[in-house]
């Protein structure tokens, strides 16, 4: 079988570049922002060998494509507010070379919480400080001043974050893809994953439903389908849960202010944001489901109803005009899954996101790259290890 001869017993494991410093053949699985993102840098990176294989004809069908498009820089686990905060940073400066118009709107963001959760809110901002991310705690009534559709919240108050916003999804998505394809690197749609060839422990083959391609490492970056790729390896493991969740638009409101920051109340599991004259909500609903499309559960709508009628009596009765629902696959800790399989040589991890794929995305697809590439500064946290489920 090409490329499949077996390794010597010598060669390491992990390491990418042969003796011949010929380049690696790298297979990233899943154009979603994870996966594009990576090939963005390693290709940047000056890697040419490089193949993105997407299944669906469209890349970003089912959670790159379908999110609330929120970048949130304050979150309770640190090595994943160290990624959100370089994601900010990069959109805030996109480079010059930069394929697509791409808009950041940094109209902040309000993080409520109750009196039972405020405490650990602002240990969060406290931190977030300390890491240059402005961060201020505001009392409930401050914040009505600033989005008056919220008197009456239960909240206690909320963390004031002026560089968190809204950005364009697709021109992201599509940016990080245009770039690479541009430096070399090939974006194959309708292409699905059918078997990973392992010969002596590595990988050495890809095959889809036409053609089979040489692979030296496999970044599994398949977002819902990252188990069922695992397994196709025969790689470690891993026990991660597509979860599905619903977002809901209103027909315009002539009393929303395109300016309103971005509104989530932890303690209630609700949020909202301007978009097209009204609002984008969302209930923050999480069923597990199979890898697959996210078909419209209308439980998802009786949800929001409720949180907004029990917590935000000035947001009852909204018309909505459309809704959608979106695929986020999460660890049992809730951690991101990034590095090299145990078992499978030349298997690379990039799953688990979370829904923090659009905030962190240029740093984790950077994180990714250096790992792959065995760059000194790519050392990933112990807290995203793939070995830490065995």
């Amino acid at each position: 079988m090409p490329g499949c001869a077996p390794a010597p017993v010598s060669e390491p494991r992990h390491r990418v570049l042969s003796v011949s410093n010929q380049q690696p053949s790298i297979v990233v699985v899943g154009a979603g922002f994870a996966g594009a993102a990576t090939a963005f840098h390693l290709t940047r990176m000056g890697m040419e060998r490089v193949t993105i294989l997407e299944q669906e004809e469209v890349p970003g069908m089912h959670a790159s494509g379908r999110n609330a498009a929120m970048v949130r820089q304050v979150v309770p686990n640190e090595s994943i507010a160290a990624l959100a905060r370089g994601g900010a940073a990069f959109l805030r400066h996109l480079p010059r070379d930069w394929p697509l118009e791409t808009d950041f709107e940094q109209n902040g963001s309000f993080l409520l919480a109750s009196a039972g959760d405020s405490a650990r809110l602002k240990q969060d901002g406290d931190r977030s400080r300390e890491r240059g991310v402005p961060a201020e705690w505001w009392p409930i009534e401050r914040i009505v001043e600033a989005v008056p559709i919220l008197e009456g919240s239960p909240a206690e108050g909320g963390l004031w974050c002026p560089t968190d916003g809204v950005v364009d999804i697709h021109g992201l998505l599509q940016g990080y893809l245009k770039a690479a394809a541009s430096a070399g690197a090939r974006l194959r749609t309708s292409s699905g994953l059918r078997r990973v060839v392992v010969r002596q422990g590595k990988i050495c083959a890809i095959q889809t439903e036409s053609d089979e391609l040489s692979a030296d490492v496999v970044v599994n970056a398949a977002g819902a389908w990252a188990r069922q790729v695992g397994q196709l390896a025969g790689a470690s493991a891993v026990p991660l849960v597509p979860y599905r969740r619903h977002l809901f638009v209103t027909k315009p409101l002539d009393w929303v202010e395109p300016q309103w920051p971005i509104v989530w109340d932890l303690s209630r599991d609700l949020y909202f944001r301007p978009e097209s004259g009204g609002l984008l909500l969302c209930p923050c609903d999480e069923v597990a489901q199979e890898a697959g499309p996210a078909a419209d559960d209308p439980a998802a709508l009786q949800m929001l109803a409720d949180k907004v009628t029990r917590n935000y009596s000035r947001l009852s009765d909204l018309p909505i005009r459309r809704s959608w629902a979106g695929l986020r696959t999460l660890a049992p800790d809730g951690r991101f899954v990034v590095g090299w399989d145990s078992s499978v040589g030349g298997f690379f991890w990039l799953a688990g996101l979370a829904g923090h794929g659009v905030a962190t995305s240029y740093s984790v697809g950077l994180l990714a790259a250096s790992l792959v590439l065995q760059e000194s500064h790519g050392a990933a946290p112990a807290a995203f290890r793939p070995d830490r489920f065995l």
